[in-house]
């Protein structure tokens, strides 16, 4: 490890950032579970996915965090706690990772603790992460093991290391397909790199390979014996959107991924860029480091372009149009690492580093007050209009058993994918179907079909629910089925507004369970 060149307060020192990282995600994890048990964006689905543990769920989407949900849920069960355990002890890894790669590459122990924390800097990391992450929690902790690992490799070259760079490469793979990108270009970084390239010991890459592919071969397996191609499957889904010419199609993906890449930039770069930019652009260099810190800093900048060079090559060379800021998590892993170790080998001001500390704390402080009043007051001003970490799924599943007391070991057939999701908290020993899932157990005694049909006095019908969740025409029950029909009304809690502020109804409609969407 590098020596320090300033003395250091307990929390730049390892066991000091340990306790603020682990701090920070467990307030957060807290929270979240105290404040509501409702399913957000990507886990109501997959808490029906995981009724069963299958060698794949779905083509576009790898298995691993399915695989890791299976097995949290057997300690937690199918509620919100399973989900942000799972989530929030990735994202430590994702960071404990990260600072051994930064205390490898920033001499400065301060500036390399004040790196890892910058990734709350990152909008889709400090605040978009809290609601609707899922593999790429997954994809983060692989991301940044493997980066760490591939060092470790270089200068170490055991067969330990070349074990946890095989492991970190297969756990990847199977988080989502876009991680190919973080190897890759650590890779061809090194393979740039006099230096580097001296190091590789073509044997232990072999044996970091051959352990990555028996860690991917089951999903492998499961893609090859199905109807659907992987590569073709995700080009279907990275070209999603507008048709036209080949020109026209990747001009737009390219400009895409540009504002994609400086969307995900913010507020952290424009804030770097404004506080250190003496040291960045004018200030002289600090004096020379260790040879081995300089190399590590120029391998990892080198795999930062490098990244951003084969993400706009594979735009063009795909065509991809369906480019968002979520989707750089691997693009840009490494950008808060470069940036402070440019600063570190520059003379800086230590009162910029008072003030962008200061900020970051303002900005975690921010987060939570979003956070909190959008628990406390679910409504358009506080947390959007859709607010669904809020709706009140619990009290649903609670009626839908008091009014049908056999629902609990039934099949249930929910018409959209957030009522599927969060039933199953409530009702975790039923049958549960959504549309893009159905399990394999047996039909059970009873069928229920639930819908969501509108807040505040909407009527949504049976018919129009059925179109709008992606279920064909032939799957509706016809009349002589229906055994039975209610509505739930629920209410939504907020901290001020009276009872009934925002209503929602669903559809409660008991069915013969030989029905073809039963099934």
């Amino acid at each position: 490890m590098p020596e320090e060149t300033v003395s250091t307060r307990f929390w730049w020192r390892p066991a000091g950032v340990f306790v603020l990282i682990a701090g920070y995600l467990l307030l957060h994890l807290v929270l979240r579970g105290y404040f509501s048990p409702t399913l957000g964006t990507d886990d109501m689905f997959e808490n029906v996915f995981v009724q069963e543990l299958k060698l794949g769920y779905q083509v576009r989407q790898p298995p691993l965090y399915e695989w890791m949900l299976y097995g949290v849920q057997k300690v937690f069960g199918p509620t919100i706690w399973s989900f942000l355990v799972l989530k929030y002890a990735l994202v430590l890894c994702f960071a404990l990772f990260l600072y051994g790669v930064a205390r490898q590459a920033i001499p400065n122990a301060k500036l390399a603790a004040l790196a890892v924390f910058s990734y709350v800097a990152l909008y889709q990391i400090g605040f978009n992460l809290h609601e609707g992450v899922t593999h790429t929690a997954v994809l983060m902790a692989a991301s940044a093991a493997t980066v760490y690992c591939f060092l470790w490799l270089l200068r170490e070259k055991t067969v330990t290391a070349a074990v946890c760079l095989g492991l970190a490469v297969g756990f990847g793979m199977l988080s989502k397909h876009s991680y190919v990108l973080v190897p890759v270009a650590v890779f061809l970084a090194t393979l740039s790199d006099g230096h580097w390239r001296r190091q590789v010991r073509l044997s232990l890459l072999i044996v970091a390979g051959v352990i990555a592919a028996v860690v991917y071969a089951p999903y492998l397996y499961w893609v090859v014996n199905g109807e659907q191609a992987l590569v073709g499957s995700a080009l279907t889904v990275m070209r999603e959107g507008e048709q036209g010419n080949g020109l026209a199609r990747v001009v737009t993906g390219e400009l895409r991924l540009l504002v994609s890449v400086l969307g995900f930039s913010v507020p952290f770069l424009p804030l770097v860029s404004l506080l250190f930019f003496p040291a960045l652009f004018r200030g002289k260099k600090a004096e020379e480091p260790d040879p081995e810190v300089q190399h590590v800093g120029n391998l990892l900048q080198r795999a930062l372009l490098i990244s951003l060079m084969l993400a706009f090559v594979g735009v063009l060379a795909s065509g991809a149009q369906y480019i968002k800021e979520r989707h750089m998590h691997p693009v840009l892993l490494l950008l808060p690492i470069v940036m402070f170790t440019l600063i570190s080998q520059r003379r800086y001001s230590p009162r910029s580093v008072k003030i962008y500390s200061s900020v970051l704390a303002l900005l975690v402080l921010v987060v939570l007050g979003i956070r909190i009043s959008g628990f406390l007051a679910p409504d358009k001003r506080m947390c959007g209009g859709y607010c669904r970490h809020m709706k009140p799924y619990e009290d649903l599943g609670k009626q839908l058993k008091a009014q049908f007391p056999e629902a609990e070991q039934a099949t249930i057939v929910s018409l959209d994918e957030y009522t599927g999701g969060n039933l199953r908290v409530t009702l975790p020993n039923a049958r549960h179907i959504i549309q893009s899932f159905q399990p394999s157990t047996q039909q059970r005694q009873n069928c229920f079909v639930v819908w969501d049909m509108g807040d505040n006095g909407a009527q949504r019908g049976l018919k129009a629910a059925l179109t709008s969740g992606g279920f064909g025409p032939g799957k509706a029950p016809v009349r002589e089925d229906t055994l039975r029909s209610n509505q739930i009304d629920v209410s939504w809690p907020h901290l001020w507004k009276k009872d009934n502020f925002r209503k929602t109804t669903f559809g409660v409609a008991k069915i013969d369970r030989d029905s073809e969407i039963c099934r």
